[in-house]
């Protein structure tokens, strides 16, 4: 999904509040305003997850299942519900360190009252009120619609601008109708992108963001339509301690609450024999998890040293922002080129059924096996990131034409090369700028692939273990 013009954002009342004027808040102030917006990581998580799992042995044992609305899944399952969701707030607020308490007048309780048990849920998990949850497949490739009708994003998405999901189809199922859980898993795993995390801060200006106990939104900018989701699908977890001393809102991300969230809906559904929500939920944590193995969702600042950042606060702060500006420009442009590489190479490579493409072999042949846990994430998923983070970055600034990617002057998404990079890179470097960024991102589709099979198997573990 492109990016919009990126404008940094700290509000007064932020700054007063946390009392930052300072000399070191004043540092933390200034390292906020460094930090682009970068909300959306890989574009359409379905055509990657799909490839992905494809070949898992699970599929052969599993039969198509009757699509149930959400509210009549809340509705079946409401007494159970309520106490699942005040253990897992229980279990959140003892294993998440920088987690964000739920206030108690939001807990989910049974009262029976099926016409508003859709916002008693959506308020309970703090996810936009208004979100469109309906029953439908996302196509993948080679699929047709037949005879079921075929759905406009704007029926599945919040936001005004679709972004990739004008390219894909998406088909309407009635409730009842039989499907495949892998369709209803892929489709599921784009989901986080189309307005769940969206106006969740105080200063979002929607009367749920007051309430929800997120505070302030941390960086990114409120008045963008879908800035304020940033904070839900990055995480930076290996930064240097100077910075998370300065910049305590480095460690303002709610990733692992998602992630961990939606898995134990999963797993809860499919305890209670609601296998269409097990698989739905099991996609939408899948989605949180895979922003993980984006480089631009797990450093701040790719490629600019910690003692850079530092120096470029105080210039800052001396009053010469140009730098400032500059590295948020940079950083921004280079997320944007790459998401839409990976999203116009892995379509070329399904268009034409090239089997030999890199990133489909890399998605189909993952990183060594690991098993999914709170350490893994951490330690492994969350570290590979960021470490890779600075290799990628110099991949872009090697084999990206320079107006994209190294000019400060320029906003990349407003280039009309963005729309056919590949094209573009390939007139200006050959086939072997094109090649050395596709080898580039191999590693992160590896771990792309490697962390949702692990995420999968674990769900699909911890219920065999209860049932």
């Amino acid at each position: 999904m492109a990016l919009g013009k990126i404008k940094p954002f700290f509000s007064k009342q932020y700054l007063m509040e946390r009392k930052i004027f300072t000399k070191a808040g004043l540092l933390g102030c200034l390292l906020l305003m460094l930090l682009p917006f970068a909300g959306i990581a890989w574009s359409d998580h379905t055509l990657l997850v799909s490839r992905a799992l494809r070949e898992l042995t699970v599929w052969k044992n599993q039969d198509s299942i009757q699509a149930k609305s959400l509210k009549t899944f809340l509705a079946e399952t409401e007494k159970e519900l309520a106490l699942f969701l005040a253990g897992q707030e229980t279990w959140s607020r003892a294993n998440l360190p920088n987690y964000a308490k739920c206030p108690e007048n939001l807990a989910f309780v049974a009262t029976g009252n099926s016409a508003d048990i859709l916002d008693r849920f959506y308020r309970a998990i703090r996810m936009n009120p208004g979100v469109k949850i309906p029953l439908y497949l996302c196509l993948l490739p080679g699929q047709v619609p037949g005879t079921r009708p075929v759905a406009p994003p704007q029926e599945l998405t919040t936001l005004k601008d679709v972004g990739s999901m004008a390219f894909a189809t998406y088909v309407r199922v009635s409730e009842g109708e039989m499907v495949l859980p892998f369709e209803v898993l892929c489709s599921a795993t784009d989901e986080p992108d189309y307005g769940f995390d969206l106006g969740l801060f105080e200063d979002n200006l929607t009367g749920y963001g007051k309430i929800y106990g997120f505070g302030l939104q941390p960086f990114g900018n409120p008045n963008l339509e879908y800035s304020s989701q940033a904070p839900f699908h990055m995480g930076f977890y290996h930064e240097a301690g100077i910075l998370y001393k300065f910049g305590a809102f480095l460690k303002q991300t709610h990733l692992d609450y998602r992630i961990f969230l939606y898995k134990a809906l999963s797993e809860f559904a499919f305890r209670q024999n609601q296998p269409y929500w097990g698989w739905r939920f099991m996609g939408w944590g899948m989605h949180y998890l895979g922003d993980v193995s984006m480089p631009y969702h797990m450093k701040p600042l790719p490629g600019v040293s910690t003692m850079r950042m530092i120096w470029i606060n105080l210039k800052s702060m001396l009053g010469m922002p140009k730098a400032q500006r500059n590295a948020v420009q940079l950083v921004s442009n280079r997320h944007t080129v790459l998401e839409e590489f990976q999203f116009q190479s892995i379509r070329k490579a399904l268009q034409m059924n090239d089997n030999n493409s890199l990133l489909l072999t890399a998605l189909e042949n993952p990183a060594p096996a690991a098993a999914f846990s709170y350490e893994f994430l951490m330690n492994n998923a969350s570290a590979s990131s960021a470490g890779d983070a600075k290799r990628v970055d110099k991949a872009l600034k090697k084999n990206v034409p320079e107006v994209l990617v190294s000019d400060p002057a320029v906003e990349a998404n407003d280039r009309p090369e963005i729309k056919v990079i590949l094209q573009t890179m390939q007139e200006s470097g050959g086939a072997e700028s094109v090649n050395n960024l596709t080898q580039a991102l191999v590693p992160r589709m590896q771990q792309f692939s490697r962390d949702i099979r692990s995420f999968a198997e674990a769900v699909l573990n911890e219920t065999r273990n209860k049932e």
